[in-house]
C-alpha cells in the first residue's frame, strides 16, 4: 500500500463535534479523535457519514501542556471505514491548519513535531 500523505499524523486525545447537512437539515454528531495532521483528521464515530460530505469540525482536546483546548475547521469526508460497530472517518481539511486560524491545534502539532 502506497502512503500518499504529505504530512505526518499524530495521536491526540480529544473529541470533536461534526455538523453537516443531511436531507436539507443540519445534523450534529459526537466523535472521538484518533489522529490529526496539518491536512486532516481521523475520527471514530458510531454514526456513518457519506464520503463527499462537507463538515464543520469543533475539536476539544488535551494539549501538549495538559490543558483543554479547542479549535474549529471545515473539511470534507474522504474516507469512511467500518470497524465493528464504529466508523473511522477520514476528513481532509478545506485549508491546511495554520497558527492564525487554528492556533491551539497548530501549536499542539508544533510541540509534537518539532520540524513542522
Amino acid at each position: 500500500m502506497i502512503n500518499r500523505r504529505r504530512h505526518k499524523r499524530i495521536l491526540i486525545s480529544g473529541s470533536a463535534t461534526l455538523e453537516f447537512i443531511k436531507r436539507g437539515e443540519i445534523q450534529s454528531i459526537e466523535t472521538l479523535i484518533a489522529n490529526v495532521s496539518l491536512q486532516g483528521i481521523g475520527l471514530y464515530s458510531y454514526s456513518s457519514i457519506k464520503v463527499g460530505t462537507s463538515v464543520s469540525i469543533s475539536a476539544l482536546f488535551i494539549s501538549a501542556e495538559g490543558g483543554l483546548k479547542n479549535d474549529s475547521i471545515e473539511g470534507l469526508v474522504i474516507n469512511n471505514r467500518k470497524i465493528g460497530k464504529t466508523h473511522l472517518l477520514g476528513i481532509q481539511f478545506a485549508e491546511e491548519l495554520s497558527a492564525q486560524n487554528q492556533p491551539s491545534l497548530f501549536r499542539h502539532l508544533q510541540n509534537t513535531l518539532p520540524n513542522l
